[in-house]
């Protein structure tokens, strides 16, 4: 029905009738003709004033709303909804342009109200708006899957906006693709903090956001996240740790890595010149290896030095360079720490090998030539022929040892005299501690570098 106002009526038809709330729609004084005159003719008509009364404003009609004193386009006050299902949230579309009024009208529901400037100095001042729209939020948040205390936090403590237990049965109805229409609902709900000062509040749902958009790659298209970003307050910050997930999902995403771009050249650009010098660079680079869990010395200066020469012979990047140096920057150093995991999970295969298959030949060099490994294999291998439960090798253990180890780095029997095993059994009895027994800490390491050095020697040869 077109609204009421905009027709003259006859007849008093109550206004419940036609599905209008009595709150927001007000009655128009029904025309009355002027009597006739009797008598003298004068050619004038004397007109009868008409009284018309206009609707409330979108302002009075949200102020009413988030005070508790009205209610929607459609009768619903803010604590029917308040109570609602998740179900119930989720297949209602003309709800959410009531909880997060934004300054633009909306496409979907024409009767939505539109947040002027006045009612955002409402919600930035009234207590009771303020608050009303915190718990609006809290509840939207959880039928998202997330947690958070907007209501009863005290300014001191830090807000944080995190997934709830039930998040992962959210995802189907709440964060799944393609085009869901909750990601249209999360930008309206950063627009309207923006524009009510709860910038805190935005900041806190964006860096949310983000960790969703790592942790779940693919799942959310490029456009719902650009939209979040351009719906951000131009100082939000993207404050996630720099680890390999966050940036390869910054490389694959164009808004993101746009805003990370802008965000750190704005902290290395220590002298605000517009640009990053040479030192500048360097300590960015450092820092993100440092991040990624990198060595050090993977990134060198002549390095840094190349990389510079192939956007600008200055030694110097401009912002508008920057990008692609830094886009670099990153694809090699995800690059070397595949490599230094690719090394890492080889050495653990290689462990495992060893373990299950016994010493080799390159083994016995690889400990020669690392004290380290020496000791871990040795006090691996004593753990299998110690007493039980005591932290101790019996003489004859020892002598047992020897052997599998000689069996082990396929030692043929002309290789091994009585003369290496007579000296396992001396180095036991000359102990000046008269301890007929090896201790695992210590000594279990010497008795592989002293009485089978010989047969080691062998192998290697």
């Amino acid at each position: 029905l077109k609204p009421l106002w905009l027709k003259e009526r006859t007849s008093a038809v109550p206004f419940s009738q036609y599905g209008c709330c009595h709150n927001l729609v007000s009655r128009v004084m029904p025309r009355q003709r002027a009597a006739p005159q009797h008598g003298k003719r004068s050619g004038k008509v004397e007109k009868q004033a008409r009284v018309v009364f206009k609707p409330p404003s979108d302002c009075d009609q949200l102020c009413a709303f988030f005070r508790g004193t009205g209610a929607d386009i459609e009768g619903r006050t803010l604590e029917q909804i308040l109570t609602w299902s998740d179900q119930l949230m989720e297949v209602c579309h003309d709800y959410i342009q009531w909880i997060f009024p934004t300054d633009e009208q909306s496409r979907f529901n024409f009767d939505a109200p539109i947040l002027d400037e006045d009612c955002q100095q409402a919600f930035r001042f009234n207590p009771d708006m303020n608050r009303n729209l915190r718990r609006s939020s809290q509840r939207f948040l959880q039928f998202l899957g997330l947690s958070a205390d907007l209501v009863d936090r005290r300014d001191a403590e830090e807000l944080r906006i995190e997934r709830a237990p039930n998040f992962q049965q959210r995802l189907l109805m709440c964060w799944r693709g393609p085009a869901n229409h909750n990601w249209k609902r999360v930008s309206r709900a950063l627009r309207c903090f923006r524009l009510v000062g709860m910038e805190e509040e935005q900041q806190a749902l964006l860096a949310c956001l983000v960790g969703i958009v790592v942790d779940y790659p693919g799942m959310i298209d490029e456009d719902a996240v650009g939209r979040w970003l351009n719906e951000a307050c131009p100082k939000s910050r993207l404050n996630h740790e720099m680890t390999p997930g966050f940036a390869a999902t910054i490389l694959s995403s164009p808004s993101l890595f746009a805003r990370y771009c802008m965000q750190t050249l704005d902290k290395y650009d220590t002298n605000r010149a517009g640009r990053l010098e040479f030192d500048e660079m360097l300590m960015l680079i450092r820092e993100l290896h440092e991040s990624l869990g990198l060595h050090p010395g993977a990134f060198n200066e002549m390095e840094l030095v190349a990389s510079i020469s192939m956007i600008d012979h200055n030694e110097s990047l401009h912002a508008h360079e920057f990008p692609r140096w830094f886009s670099k920057i990153l694809q090699t150093a995800l690059a070397k720490l595949g490599e230094a995991t690719g090394i890492a999970e080889e050495g653990k295969t290689a462990s495992s090998v060893e373990e299950e298959q016994g010493l080799g030949p390159k083994h016995v060099v690889t400990c020669f030539q690392m004290p380290d490994s020496t000791g871990n294999s040795c006090k691996q291998r004593f753990k299998s022929h110690s007493v039980i439960l005591t932290d101790s090798l019996r003489a004859d253990h020892g002598c047992r040892f020897t052997l599998e180890l000689c069996e082990d780095l396929a030692v043929t029997a002309d290789m091994v005299c009585q003369q290496e095993s007579a000296s396992t059994l001396a180095w036991f009895s000359d102990r000046e501690d008269n301890k007929p027994s090896v201790s695992c800490s210590t000594d279990v390491i010497a008795l592989c570098g002293s009485p089978v050095h010989s047969i080691f020697s062998k192998v290697i040869r």
